[in-house]
């Protein structure tokens, strides 16, 4: 966008400036993430703090920011053409997650002051954009969905009622659920549907902690009056039965569907559809379906663990960029080819799946396009990336809104599908099962579902002009059109025989070394190679019109006349036929349900091939996991690694092994040097986990994973300064998700937790989580921390033990070696880590000292602490209860109060 540059000036006298300079001072305050965009017929611009939001967005630049000035007024603004408006948009929306108000006239009046909101839109309702977000050159990568939210307290439970659309792949669905006063089981769905936007009713004081909670996981809130969670079910039921795609057999009432009987969902069902205006829409008609959501399908995963095992690149990140691959897991298992295996990637990563069944299935597809590099290679390199975003075709036929040339399209993939299933055809016997069931026959039934469709496009599109570049309806449909064809093939006859001509004038063969083609911007024209152009270069007869890497392009006055009488005939042919087009269009919707389950396997399969295609290429190729359904837990990973940290350039990654058994060690407490690794290796089982569950090989020398029931983890301390947290106050939130959620079929990984607060405080919140989670929940933990004191732990917990991270210190040097050794690591070498960072010298011999006068009072409190180690624990009790009791928002609750108490009882 650095390239781009904005117009100079408003095409205003100062009346109009003056005008819209009062006009603008009406409008009020707004939220800093919506942007107002004026659309002023050939160009757009925006004012006031906009004008320089907007300016460094698009421009990175303030410079471009202008000021009217009429009889002391003032208003900042800037302009920007069509391009740079639309790609300002694209922005916003899907990158920013801002809203967008669009301004155009009311009239025709002279003055600039007759302005009314034309389009509006925010990241979960882009409907009147489409055309801007998703034309040929922008693919739908990004899903739009949307949430709604009603809760209903009462003396005994919460109920809280969701309701999600999905425009962009038509789905709705409902889930009413009791959730406890931080809404866990709520975080765990929004991870899941990753919603760009919710609607409130309210911030009263039972919806703050939803805020907070949306806020965490970056989807952003509107707020909406309260009657529009109070809309008449009847009401509701009509517009479901107006949207809805009612499946075979089903009765056509949606007061029949199971899922209508949820009514605090449904309310809030009711206020997405009226916020959305979905029923305004004649192409939404009868498109949608309605599934109930089972949070128990999925491995819960909260915002914390998606954060800690870096899930996802940084907003804005393009899958295209040299930096997507290493920067997160999604990158590094995204090789899909089409934009539905994008989008369909991304929602598996948000889903692992706990169904021992379909994982099976995923690994065993994976598992034969792995060994088979050319089945892998054919159709990853040649097939997959041909294919076109079904999705988005089918959004431009319901809004009525698709030409020929999106039909043919349609058409395209017909015909290139079969010949994918040929490649599947030669599947092994061992995996036959997998892939007929999952992939073959379900694409080969939606081939089947599309004959007529087939066949319809084989009857009424002039396959032949296409070959030219040309969307046309076959001329035999009709007589005007036959006539219009008889006099194009005229004209076009005329070219071919100038053609003729001009090659014997300067020499070449005609339709070799020169040709008559056909773009939209240069009409028919002649085409040479860039060595030939010497042959033109002097003519007066012939004009060059550019020259390109294929050759150069050129015309002479008569090839020029005849392609602009082409034109002038092909565009009555066009409105000729336009009436037909419509009925094709018409027709063509009655097929959005088997191409949509296309688009669905389609992208099944992309995600599946991705799957082989990354760990075959892999610096290490990844492997298969065993997964275990029954029995008790087991994680044992050998020689596990990052897959994000090998991929980078100058990485040599050492491998560690992570060995958990029922019985045995359930928790492993991990010390070491800074630098040394720690939040690495947690990381890298994490992942490792997460990878198995959603199908996926994983980076190990061999792996046995048991199906756990939620990924939790607390990773990283940063300070959350736009959400008013602090670090302390993060870190509490997320652990005490932790403890509430984990059970024995949990897998935990925890970093450096006790930080910001005091030693003594934060020492002993670690002990007591470190304790619960070994004691109660016994779940598989792996617990980094710097505290020395947590390792004693492992004397009184028998499923508790000692890890460290090998590090050698020879003098002065300190040698990190990356290793994961059994034991306790005595010291963090936080001073030798600042002397590798280059610290000043006399910083380092400061901090050695104080380091030494430290240890020297550590040493003195030691001898004392026999008599007095009793009243320091408890000072730390107290501190932490008062802090229980003081801040509401510290979800740690009564356990891990009753932790530290018993803590103290047992030093006692």
């Amino acid at each position: 966008m650095s390239t781009l540059k904005p117009l100079q000036c408003l095409n205003l006298d100062k009346s109009q400036q003056k005008a819209f300079i009062e006009y603008y001072g009406l409008l009020g305050e707004k939220p800093a993430t919506t942007v107002r965009i004026f659309d002023r017929s050939d160009y757009y611009s925006c004012h006031g703090v906009d004008a320089s939001f907007v300016a460094k967005l698009l421009f990175k630049s303030a410079n471009g920011v202008k000021i009217m000035e009429v009889d002391g007024l003032e208003l900042p603004y800037i302009t920007l053409s069509k391009n740079n408006c639309e790609g300002l948009i694209r922005e916003l929306l899907l990158v920013r997650n801002y809203r967008v108000e669009v301004y155009a006239k009311s009239s025709k009046k002279k003055l600039d002051n007759n302005w009314s909101i034309e389009y509006k839109g925010s990241p979960g309702n882009v409907a009147h954009f489409e055309d801007i977000l998703f034309n040929n050159n922008n693919e739908m990568i990004n899903t739009t969905g949307l949430i709604a939210l009603h809760v209903r307290q009462d003396a005994k439970q919460r109920t809280v009622g969701l309701g999600f659309i999905d425009v962009d792949e038509r789905r709705m669905a409902l889930i009413e659920f009791v959730d406890d006063d931080f809404y866990t089981e709520l975080e765990a769905l929004i991870v899941q549907l990753g919603p760009k936007e919710c609607l409130l009713p309210n911030i009263s004081p039972e919806y703050e902690r939803i805020e907070q909670v949306m806020k965490r996981n970056n989807v952003k809130i509107e707020i909406r009056k309260k009657k529009e969670f109070a809309l008449d079910k009847a009401a509701i039921i009509d517009d479901l039965n107006k949207l809805l795609r009612f499946r075979e057999g089903q009765q056509q009432n949606a007061n029949t569907i199971p899922e209508a009987s949820n009514v605090v969902a449904l309310l809030a069902l009711g206020a997405a559809l009226n916020y959305l205006e979905l029923t305004q829409h004649i192409g939404n008609q009868g498109q949608f379906l309605l599934n109930s959501l089972d949070s128990k399908r999925y491995v819960h995963l909260d915002g914390a663990a998606v954060s800690a095992l870096n899930l996802f690149p940084q907003p804005g990140t393009s899958i295209y960029s040299n930096s997507y691959r290493w920067q997160s897991v999604l990158g590094v298992l995204d090789r899909c080819r089409t934009p539905q295996g994008h989008r369909m990637m991304a929602q598996w990563i948000k889903q692992p799946l706990r169904d021992y069944e379909m994982i099976k299935d995923r690994h065993d597809i994976v598992e034969y396009f792995y060994n088979d590099p050319t089945v892998r290679s054919e159709l990853h390199d040649n097939h997959m990336k041909k294919l076109p975003d079904i999705l988005l075709l089918l959004k431009r036929l319901l809004r009525r809104k698709a030409s020929l040339q999106d039909i043919f399209r349609l058409y395209q993939v017909i015909l290139r599908v079969p010949k994918i299933l040929s490649i599947l055809d030669t599947t092994s016997e061992m995996n036959s099962f997998a892939i007929r069931d999952n992939i073959f026959n379900p694409i080969k039934d939606c081939i089947s579902d599309l004959k007529l469709f087939k066949s319809m496009v084989e009857q009424i599109i002039d396959l032949d002009a296409i070959e030219r570049g040309e969307y046309l309806v076959k001329a035999t449909f009709d007589t005007q059109l036959h006539e219009r064809k008889l006099e194009m093939d005229k004209v076009y006859s005329k070219m071919e025989r100038h053609l003729s001509a001009v090659a014997h004038d300067i020499g070449l063969e005609a339709g070799t070394s020169i040709k008559l083609e056909f773009v939209s911007h240069h009409g028919y024209h002649f085409r040479i190679t860039l060595k030939d152009e010497t042959v033109i270069r002097k003519n007066n007869s012939y004009r060059i019109l550019d020259a390109i890497k294929g050759g150069v392009r050129f015309t002479s006055d008569k090839l020029h006349e005849y392609s602009e009488s082409f034109a002038a005939i092909k565009k009555d042919y066009e409105e000729q036929q336009q009436t037909i087009v419509s009925e094709v269009i018409r027709v063509a919707v009655g097929y959005v349900e088997p191409w949509t389950l296309l688009n669905s396997q389609i992208a099944y399969l992309d995600c599946l091939v991705s799957f082989a295609v990354s760990a075959a290429s892999a610096p290490i190729p990844y492997i298969r996991p065993t997964i275990h359904r029954d029995g008790p837990s087991v994680l044992k990973l050998s020689q596990v690694r990052h897959p994000c940290l090998e991929l980078q350039e100058d990485v040599s990654y050492i491998a560690n092994d992570a060995i958990f058994d029922d019985g045995k060690a359930s928790m492993y407490i991990i010390t070491g040097p800074n630098m040394g690794g720690k939040s690495t290796y947690i990381r890298s089982v994490g992942v490792a986990v997460l990878m198995a569950h959603v199908g996926a090989f994983v980076p190990c020398a061999s792996a046995e994973i048991s199906i756990v029931d939620s990924i939790l983890g607390r990773v990283g301390a940063d300070d959350n300064f736009s959400k008013g947290l602090s670090t302390f106050m993060v870190e509490m939130i997320e652990t005490a998700d932790i403890i509430r959620r984990a059970t024995n079929r949990s897998l935990v990984i925890i970093d450096e937790l006790g930080r910001g607060t005091s030693t003594y405080e934060g020492c002993g919140i670690a002990w007591s989580i470190a304790e619960w989670l070994a004691k109660e929940s016994y779940c598989f933990c792996l617990f980094a921390t710097h505290f020395q004191e947590i390792t004693d732990l492992a004397t009184y917990v028998p499923n508790v033990a000692n890890l460290h991270m090998e590090a050698i210190v020879d003098g002065e040097r300190l040698t990190l070696l990356y290793q994961v050794k059994p034991g306790v690591m005595e010291k963090s070498f936080g001073i030798q880590v600042a002397k590798l960072a280059n610290f000043p010298p006399i910083v380092i011999e400061m901090a050695e000292k104080f380091y030494n006068e430290c240890e020297d009072h550590r040493g003195t409190l030691k001898e004392k602490e026999d008599s007095h180690g009793l009243a320091v624990l408890k000072t730390c009790f107290d501190e932490i209860d008062q802090f229980d009791a003081n801040c509401d928002a510290f979800a740690l609750s009564s356990d891990s109060v009753q932790q530290v108490q018993s803590l103290f009882d047992y030093v006692k």
